[in-house]
């Protein structure tokens, strides 16, 4: 099934962004030019996608996650059922996961691979992305654009595979950190 997403992200996506941006943009940080004056600011750039999925495989729900952070980190998690029948799994690698608009993932889930495949393509507007916070003893200021994901994807398990519903976003920010 496909689903036309509008660049807005959740919560989860935007502590997905947020948590692994701020946790792994520094180990790549450059000071940016106009830092001269406090030798302790950092800018990034960070590229990528975030997709996040629902559904139901086997009358079990299915949550999964594909982010992707070029320079930083690629990764999928995957969580099939909940409470004692729950299994989950992630996968983090330099790849890229999406590549010319395919999803490919593989992991290994609960003993066997899973397979997470589809597709994610741009669609619609950019929208402008600016964001002001203090977190970890910085302030951090986020500018950019984010660009809704029309995707198609499914994931195929034990055999047996299950349509997902799926929201997403491209992204392209700056990120710049200032000690507090």
């Amino acid at each position: 099934m496909r689903a036309t997403t509008h660049p807005t992200p959740t919560i989860r996506a935007a502590l997905v962004l947020g948590a692994t941006g701020l946790a792994l943009g520094g180990a790549v940080a450059a000071p940016s030019a106009h830092a001269a004056g406090d030798p302790g600011t950092t800018t990034t750039r960070e590229v990528g996608r975030l997709l996040e999925c629902t559904g139901t495989w086997m009358r079990r729900p299915v949550i999964a996650t594909v982010y992707e952070n070029r320079g930083l980190v690629n990764e999928v998690v995957v969580q099939v059922g909940d409470g004692p029948r729950e299994v989950s799994a992630a996968a983090t690698r330099e790849r890229r996961f999406v590549r010319d608009g395919r999803v490919r993932a593989r992991l290994d889930l609960d003993g066997r691979s899973a397979r997470l495949s589809g597709t994610a393509v741009r669609n619609g507007q950019r929208t402008p992305v600016h964001e002001e916070r203090d977190h970890a003893g910085e302030h951090v200021v986020v500018d950019g654009v984010h660009r809704g994901l029309d995707t198609e994807l499914a994931l195929v398990w034990r055999g047996r595979g299950a349509a997902l519903e799926c929201t997403g976003f491209a992204f392209d920010l700056q990120v710049t950190r200032t000690p507090a």
